[in-house]
């Protein structure tokens, strides 16, 4: 059978881990594989030499289900919207049926998608029907996204029940340190060691001022913290040392009124940093508002600063020490998008990579293998 094969020229190109800046290159795809990336362009190729081809976005957390009630309890503090299980949140949950559920939530990621996110984690409440509704999502979207199913449950912690969790799940999402007793904590950790396991932590003040990682640390083994808005520049370097990857979420914290996140001193901390949109419900999953708040973050914590290509890996290629290579090489899956660079000014600007967060959005193709 003959190999379908595709050339593209493009005017630049970010490439691997560390998003080196390469002008005026053909990259080749055969069989969904990056199998060259050339000097020049190709006569065979097809034209985006006025567009940038980078690495497919991650969004590494969010509350799609919470995408079923948009904008509900704005005048409420974020426990009575969000506190499991008699939140706001889940009266709303207890009123709507499985198939809507489902299909709020197949919205969620089908509008992700138009924003070039292509891998999700996903907090997924709900106790196991959540687990269910999503799995029954991932199965149907298998070939469109990488959806990343990280449940929980509400009721009753039992081996039983964790494990039949575990078979439906690429992971566990821990609401907060005080979720869960410390036997609880440990069936969790024992049954989901080898998969993922994320918190949030230190989304407030009061938990940040209860200590809330040095407990958890005690006790558990997660692989993700999720915002650490609390959290300090000696917590970012325990984090890193103890290979502990960081979620910040800036525009859900700002809404929330939780604070402002170090987010100068997490990337200088060399902490492995992703971004995420958290929940749908108030904040629209469009994580290039995140990228250019985070940048606007460092500038008026470190005036003058320039973070702006570590905040485009964290939406990008950091997700690759957790669980695939996100990044453009020869050999790998082909995973990218292909955004506007001429009209967008992004050509003429003289930093690339903040150009590409504050005007990059316009996506004129998009590729997703897995």
């Amino acid at each position: 059978m003959e190999n379908s094969s595709e050339i593209f020229n493009l005017g630049y190109v970010l490439i691997g881990k560390n998003l080196q800046v390469k002008r005026n290159v053909n990259i080749e795809i055969s069989d969904n594989k990056i199998v060259h990336i050339g000097n020049g362009f190709d006569s065979k190729g097809k034209d985006y030499r006025n567009a940038i081809l980078i690495p497919t976005l991650v969004n590494a957390h969010v509350h799609a289900g919470d995408f079923s009630f948009p904008e509900i309890g704005i005048d409420k503090p974020i426990g009575d919207l969000v506190s499991d299980p008699k939140s706001i949140k889940y009266k709303f949950f207890n009123k709507l049926k499985f198939i809507d559920i489902k299909r709020y939530i197949k919205d969620f990621l089908e509008y992700s998608k138009k924003f070039g996110i292509f891998t999700i984690m996903d907090f997924r409440e709900q106790d196991i029907f959540g687990a269910k509704l999503a799995k029954e999502i991932k199965d149907e979207l298998a070939n469109e996204l990488n959806y990343i199913i990280l449940s929980r449950l509400d009721k009753k912690i039992s081996k039983i029940r964790l494990k039949t969790l575990f078979e439906l799940s690429d992971g566990y999402g821990i609401s907060s340190s005080t979720t869960y007793n410390k036997a609880d904590l440990i069936k969790i950790n024992n049954i989901f060691h080898d998969k993922i396991i994320a918190i949030h932590i230190s989304e407030t003040l009061k938990q940040g001022l209860q200590n809330d990682l040095g407990y958890i640390l005690k006790v558990i083994r997660p692989k993700i913290i999720i915002h650490g808005t609390h959290l300090f520049e000696e917590d970012f370097l325990e984090l890193k040392d103890r290979n502990i990857s960081l979620v910040t979420c800036p525009r859900s914290n700002l809404w929330f009124s939780n604070g402002i996140p170090r987010i100068d001193k997490m990337i200088d901390s060399k902490v492995n940093l992703l971004i995420g949109t958290d929940n749908g419900a108030w904040i629209d999953p469009n994580i290039w508002k995140d990228m250019e708040l985070a940048l606007l973050i460092t500038r008026i914590r470190k005036p003058l600063s320039n973070y702006s290509k570590e905040i485009l890996k964290a939406a990008t290629t950091n997700i690759s020490r957790i669980l695939f290579k996100n990044y453009i090489n020869e050999g790998l899956p082909a995973r990218f998008i292909i955004i506007e660079g001429e009209r967008s000014g992004i050509f003429r600007s003289h930093n690339l990579y903040q150009a590409i967060i504050k005007r990059g959005y316009n996506i004129l193709y998009s590729r997703f293998t897995f």
